[in-house]
C-alpha cells in the first residue's frame, strides 16, 4: 500500500476519485493535498505503452497474415503482463507541483 507524501496516510489508489481526464494528480482523502507518481514511474508507463502497441501489431499480424505470429504475440503479452505486475510494485507518490506558466503583462 502506498503512503501520501504529505501526511503519510495509507492510500488505496483504486478508491480515489480521479479529478478529470487531463489531470495527472490525485487528492489525498485525509489532508486534501495533491500528489502524483514519480518520474521513474512515468518512464516505465511509457515503456509499457510501447510494448502494448508492439503486442497489438503482433496480434494484427496474427489475424491478417499467418499463425506464425502466434508465438511472438504470446511472448509479448506475457512480457507485458509481467512488466505491469513488476511496475505496479515500484510506484512511488510524490507531491504534485504544477509548473506555473509565465504571465505576460501587456
Amino acid at each position: 500500500m502506498q503512503l501520501c507524501p504529505h501526511c503519510s496516510t495509507e492510500i488505496r489508489i483504486r478508491e480515489l476519485p480521479h479529478p478529470g481526464l487531463l489531470q495527472n494528480y490525485r487528492n489525498c482523502p485525509e489532508c486534501g493535498d495533491r500528489f502524483t507518481v514519480d518520474s521513474d514511474t512515468k518512464y516505465r508507463q511509457a515503456i509499457f505503452i510501447v510494448l502494448a502497441l508492439v503486442s497489438l501489431v503482433f496480434t494484427l499480424f496474427l489475424y491478417f497474415d499467418d499463425t506464425a505470429w502466434l508465438i511472438p504475440s504470446l511472448i509479448s503479452y506475457i512480457a507485458l503482463g509481467a512488466l505491469l505486475f513488476w511496475g505496479n510494485k515500484k510506484v512511488h507518490f510524490v507531491p504534485y507541483d504544477k509548473v506555473q506558466q509565465p504571465t505576460s503583462d501587456t
